[in-house]
Order: structure tokens, then sequence, then C-alpha cells
């Protein structure tokens, strides 16, 4: 058995050789990386030599206080934010109570339109009616005044404003016109006090800059003429 005791001696330098290279530490030698979220289970940790524990918690330790300071930024950026928001809540304070006004009116343009478009188009006189009295009623214009006006868009079936009959239909005229014909005896001045034109007759330059090409004098007017009505 002489021949062996070369061969064991060989093997125990080389198990020596490792043990001085790799070290007495019992964890396997195992390396961590804490920064990429790397850490020693406890059985680990206590295999560790005490200058690797030593030196694992001032790792931690540092990594610690990293995330300390990258702590303590977040909690800077967020007040900063709330900051940023409460000013915008400021600015969008005075944004929504426009808004508020706005859709209130918008509400009541909707409510003031369907009530005039329920407005009748159309009128059958009835005994005893004449049309300063029609003029006068609520849903035709609220103002017997305003009789001329229904005289002006019924002259193909109203000869005399005073004599009207029973049972004739009435058309109510409710647009703004764009466009007017010229009736006889009228002037720019008369068209311009019109209700339904302008309701001053101290306007009627702009029906004249509007008709030029149509107009030569502006004291001077033809009937059945068309003039535009600028708006």
């Amino acid at each position: 058995m002489r021949w062996m005791k070369p061969i064991l001696h060989t093997a125990l330098f080389a198990l020596a050789c490792t043990l001085l290279v790799c070290g007495c530490s019992r964890s396997g030698g195992k390396h961590i990386n804490i920064s990429s979220g790397e850490y020693y289970s406890e059985d680990e940790y206590e295999e560790l030599s005490k200058g690797d524990k030593e030196a694992y918690c001032k790792d931690l330790a540092k990594e610690l206080s990293g995330i300390k300071n990258h702590l303590n930024e977040r909690n800077e950026e967020l007040e900063t934010t709330r900051d940023q928001i409460e000013n915008l809540r400021k600015e969008i304070a005075p944004v929504e109570r426009e808004l508020l006004r706005t859709e209130s009116d918008i509400r009541t343009l909707e409510k003031q339109i369907e009530y005039f478009e329920n407005l009748p188009k159309k009128w059958v006189i009835q005994p005893g009616e004449c049309l300063w009295i029609i003029a006068g009623y609520e849903e035709v214009y609220s103002d017997p005044v305003k009789w001329p006006r229904l005289y002006r868009g019924n002259m193909n079936i109203i000869e005399d404003p005073e004599w009207i009959w029973p049972d004739t239909i009435l058309v109510i005229p409710r647009d703004l016109p764009r466009q007017y014909i010229i009736r006889p005896d009228e002037y720019l001045s008369l068209i311009a006090g019109y209700w339904e034109i302008y309701a001053d007759p101290l306007d009627w330059p702009k029906l004249y800059e509007a008709n030029k090409d149509r107009i030569n004098d502006p004291d001077l007017v033809m009937p059945e003429q068309v003039l535009t009505i600028p708006r």
C-alpha cells in the first residue's frame, strides 16, 4: 500500500489549496448585489464570516441611506406637484363658475327657443278683431303697436289695414328679413324705422351703403326695388 501514500498526500494538498483560495465561509461563496435587490436570507447571513457580515451591514446602511434620499426627493416633488394642483384649482374655479353661468344661459335660451318655435305661424281672424288687437296677443307680438308688421307681411291679401275680414288667414312674420321690397311712398328712413328692419330711422345709411349698386340717390328709391338688409 506504500504506493498510495503519494497519491493521498497529493489529494490533501489540493484540498488545502482549494480552501485557501475559496476561503472558510460556509455560505458557499455566494455573491449578491444589494443595489439590484438581492439580499442574503437569514440562514445565509448566519453563515457569513464576521468581516463579511460587517461589510454586508455597511452595504445595507448605504443602500438604506440612498433609499431615504430618493424618498425625500420624491416627497419634495410631491409637495411641488400638490402646490401646482392647488394653483390650477384656483385658476379653474372662476372658469367653472363661468361655465355654470353659461350652461344656465343656454338652458334659458333653449326654453325661449322652444317657446318661440311653438308660437303660431298663422292666425285666423275672428269677428271683432283688428290688426291692432291681434298684434297685442301674447302669442303674436304682445304689442299692439307692432300691427304694421302684420300688415306688411300680408299686403297680398289686405288692401286696407283698417278693413280685415273674419276667417281670413294671416301669416305672422317672425323672422328679421334680409331683403325688403320697396312699396309705394316708402323711403329709406321710413324703412329703416320699421321694427323688423332696424327700428330706427336714423339707421337708413346702412341700407344705402349696402345697396349703392341699385340706388343712385338715397332720397329717391323706386317701388318694387329689392333692398339687401345687412345684419
